[in-house]
């Protein structure tokens, strides 16, 4: 419930609507393929209604107040949640996020790291911290190459390629 706490409040921090449609999302992940589809709507959705007209001129708190919330809507839809006193002490950091965008972005990104260190403590933590890690490197290496009038499109197309190699590099089954 933690994600779609972090999803809402997200929502709310950026002036969007879609995420306010986040529990029913959560609610079909009892039949996964429904909420595969489900979710892949509400990225579609998100990304239409969300106006970046260049990565580098945006607000990061922002951009990163809508994507962690929703990374986490996946993780928690695919693998479930556990409650836990940390999870509790995330959700109420979560909540204090409404009035400091900055605690809100950090809370949403410890939660993510709990989540993907419940699996696999060492390698799920070191796969969140190299993963975003790496993609902001690319981006700051790549400022010279990407900043461009018009550029949105070419940045898509780079945070996309960096996401599915990371993908296929760290996010397997963590075993």
């Amino acid at each position: 419930m933690i994600a779609v706490v972090a999803a809402i409040i997200g929502g709310l921090l950026t002036g969007l609507k879609t995420p306010l449609l986040s529990p029913v999302i959560y609610l079909s992940k009892f039949k996964r393929d429904i909420f595969l589809i489900l979710f892949f709507v509400y990225c579609l959705a998100l990304g239409y209604e969300l106006e970046i007209t260049n990565v580098y001129d945006d607000n990061l708190i922002t951009i990163f107040a809508v994507i962690l919330p929703s990374i986490l809507l996946l993780d928690a839809g695919l693998k479930g949640e556990s409650r836990s006193l940390f999870g509790y002490i995330l959700f109420v950091a979560i909540s204090i996020g409404w009035f400091v965008r900055e605690v809100f972005v950090i809370a949403v990104l410890l939660a993510l790291l709990y989540h993907f260190s419940k699996d696999n403590p060492k390698r799920g933590v070191f796969a969140v911290l190299v993963s975003i890690s790496l993609l902001i490197a690319g981006l700051v290496f790549g400022k010279s190459t990407l900043n461009l009038l018009g550029g949105s499109s070419t940045q898509v197309v780079f945070i996309s390629a960096i996401s599915i190699l990371i993908v296929l590099l760290f996010w397997r089954k963590m075993a």
